[in-house]
C-alpha cells in the first residue's frame, strides 16, 4: 500500500511591522494560501501568531477566542482549508470560561473543525497566564493519524510516545523556539521522530538577518529515520515534502528469519522492547530531587 500525502510547514518573519497587531496574522494567511497553491496536504503554522508580537497584557484585547467557534482567525483559516481542500493547524489563544490556553486547532480539507490539542508543557513563566492540559488527542485525516504538540513539550519524550501509542503518524509541532547552538532544536525534533517512528514537522519564526539567540526559522519535516527532508532554513516562507505513511524502516536483521518476522520493523522493535512495567518512577511526583545538583556553578552577575 501507499498513503502518500504532501506536508507543509512554514517560517514566519518578525521584524519591527509585527509589532502592529494583525500583521503577523496576515503574514500566517499568506504562507498558508502558500501552501494551498503548491498543492499541501496539510500546513502547520507557529506557536501564537495572533499575539506573539505583542505585550501579554494587550493578548486579550487583541485576541483568545473560544474553540471550536466562528471567531474571526477560526473563520479566515478555516476558509483558507476549505479554498485549497488542504487540512491547517492553527495555534492560537483559547479562551475558555475565566482560563486561557494556548491551543493547537486543526481544520478539516472542507473547514470543518477536526479538533484541538491544549499545551500540556508550559514554559517557565507561561503558566502565570495559561492554564495547562492533561489531554493527548490524536486525530483522524483522510491519510491517517495526526497529532498536535506546542514549543516546550518538545523536551517531555513520555508525550510524544503516548502519541504514537495511539497510532499518529504526523506530530506537528508549532513553536516560538530560539536556538542558540544551532543544534539543539534540530536534536529534540529528531529524537522524537527516531523514537516513535513518526514524522515530526516543525514551524518556527525568523529574525532577518538570523543571529544567535534570534528567532531561527528553520522549520522542518523530519522523516522516521530522523532524516531532514525539507527545510526553510533561516528565512521565512514555506517548504514542503512529500511523504509515503506506509513506507516501513526494516529491523537490520536478515530477511525471512525469526528475529525479521518478530521485529519487521523498527518501530515493531522499539515498541515491543518497551518494559512499561518497570517506569513506575516517571509517574512519581518530584519531591526527593535525587537529580538535583547541589551546587551547581552558576554565572552570578
Amino acid at each position: 500500500m501507499s498513503r502518500m500525502v504532501k506536508i507543509a510547514t512554514t517560517s514566519l518573519l518578525i521584524d519591527d511591522k509585527s509589532k502592529t497587531f494583525g500583521v503577523d496574522i496576515d503574514r500566517a494567511a499568506e504562507l498558508a494560501e502558500a501552501a494551498g497553491k503548491e498543492n499541501a496536504d496539510i500546513v502547520v503554522l507557529p506557536e501564537l501568531f495572533d499575539v506573539y508580537s505583542i505585550g501579554r497584557h494587550d493578548w486579550l484585547t487583541h485576541s483568545g477566542e473560544i474553540i471550536p467557534g466562528d471567531g474571526r482567525l477560526q473563520t479566515r483559516f478555516a476558509a483558507i482549508a476549505k479554498k485549497y481542500n488542504m487540512y491547517v493547524v492553527i495555534n492560537i489563544l483559547e479562551i475558555n470560561g475565566e482560563k486561557l490556553h494556548n491551543t493547537a486547532v486543526l481544520f478539516n480539507r472542507d473547514g470543518s473543525y477536526n479538533g484541538k490539542y491544549r499545551k500540556t508543557h508550559l514554559a517557565p513563566g507561561e503558566e502565570d497566564y495559561i492554564t495547562a492540559s492533561n489531554e493527548y488527542p490524536v486525530f483522524e485525516t483522510d491519510f491517517g493519524k495526526v497529532a498536535m504538540t506546542i514549543c516546550m513539550d518538545i523536551h517531555f519524550p513520555e508525550l510524544f510516545r503516548i502519541l504514537a501509542l495511539q497510532g499518529a503518524d504526523i506530530i506537528l509541532h508549532p513553536t516560538m523556539w530560539l536556538d542558540y547552538t544551532g543544534a539543539y532544536c534540530d536534536v529534540c525534533a529528531c529524537a522524537r521522530a527516531i523514537d516513535n517512528g513518526i514524522y515530526m514537522v516543525t514551524s518556527h519564526y525568523v529574525n532577518v538577518p538570523f543571529l544567535a539567540g534570534r528567532a531561527m526559522g528553520h522549520a522542518v519535516v523530519i522523516d522516521p529515520m530522523g532524516r531532514v527532508l525539507a527545510d526553510t532554513g533561516h528565512r521565512p516562507g514555506i517548504t514542503t515534502a512529500t511523504v509515503d505513511l506506509d513506507e516501513s524502516y526494516e529491523f537490520w536483521a536478515g530477511g525471512g528469519t525469526e528475529l525479521k518476522k518478530r521485529y519487521p520493523t523498527l518501530k515493531d522493535c522499539y515498541f515491543k522492547i518497551r518494559k512499561p512495567e518497570t517506569y513506575g518512577i516517571l509517574t512519581r511526583p518530584d519531591e526527593e530531587n535525587d537529580w538535583k545538583i547541589e551546587n551547581p556553578t552558576l554565572y552570578q552577575p
